[in-house]
């Protein structure tokens, strides 16, 4: 891959994903008030079409997450980080759910996916009997899974696993993380093959090309199958759709900007660095109230 398209870097791909972000909940939250009356078909279409492109954000904070592990010179203060962040939005989501509205029953919060990938990938990295505890995020994804599956089936709800402690993306999320995780190690294998200096691979374009390659391409299989799972009847049954394939699907497009990103991190003053953590929780709470005093 020619480096002269390499022209994002993590800062910039982090403004993509924010924005992306912000576009979905928008759409979200149009989606919610237009089930209760308050909008229009017109604005309902409009939410659709805004949470279709925000789903392209999903599988670039997965990439920006991947970076944070591989890097992090502390792993688990940057998963303390997430955690504390994630933590702050579930409180968040009960008082709401609880005091104002269920309309935000099944807005799950990326985050939570975020910290059970994250924690998986720390585990899976150190290589020891350690990584065998792995396994618990792991279980905790497949779980969710289970439930959502069975929640649909049975047209009934799990009320002792809330919401609002659930990934969202459960598997689906797990299954991403991983193949962008291993797509560096499945590209070192490769460039070896034509180099004598290992120690400079990663630092060259064509490595980060080939990552990106790599990454393009789980994210497109990946998407095909969850496409192809959403047509494919169970018993008779309806398909079992948990993660919304007509609008989920969108994400594969997050390799447009995928193709583009340069590995290298960019601005990152600390006030951006922290406040990107902060970004999640504050632009939900805006949004939220914004809605809530227009069509209160």
């Amino acid at each position: 891959m020619d480096k002269k398209y390499q022209i994002f870097s993590e800062f910039s791909i982090k403004l993509i994903a924010f924005a992306l972000m912000t576009l979905d909940h928008i759409g979200l939250f149009l989606m919610i008030y237009a089930s209760t009356g308050d909008f229009t078909n017109a604005m309902y279409t409009t939410g659709y079409v805004f949470r279709c492109i925000g789903r392209v954000a999903f599988p670039l904070f997965i990439m920006m997450m991947v970076e944070g592990i591989r890097h992090s010179k502390n792993v688990w203060r940057y998963i303390l980080r997430i955690g504390i962040i994630a933590l702050v939005v579930m409180i968040a989501e009960m008082i709401i759910y609880y005091n104002y509205t269920t309309a935000i029953e099944g807005a799950y919060s990326p985050l939570i996916d975020l910290l059970l990938c994250a924690t998986t990938l720390a585990l899976l990295k150190r290589k020891d009997w350690y990584s065998l505890f792995a396994i618990l995020p792991i279980g905790f994804i497949l779980l969710t899974t289970g439930v959502q599956v069975f929640e649909l089936m049975t047209d009934s709800t799990v009320i002792w696993l809330p919401f609002y402690i659930r990934p969202g993306y459960s598997l689906l999320g797990l299954v991403i993380a991983l193949c962008f995780y291993y797509s560096f190690n499945m590209a070192k294998k490769m460039i070896k093959r034509y180099t004598t200096n290992e120690e400079q691979i990663e630092q060259t374009p064509e490595f980060h090309g080939l990552v990106n390659s790599f990454q393009i391409g789980s994210l497109f299989v990946i998407n095909i199958v969850l496409y192809l799972t959403s047509l494919i009847p169970i018993n008779g049954l309806l398909p079992i759709d948990i993660y919304n394939a007509a609008i989920e699907t969108w994400c594969v497009f997050a390799g447009v900007f995928i193709f583009l990103y340069n590995g290298k991190r960019g601005y990152n003053k600390p006030w951006f660095k922290y406040g990107s953590y902060l970004y999640f929780p504050v632009h939900i709470i805006i949004i939220f109230v914004i809605f809530f005093l227009i069509y209160k």
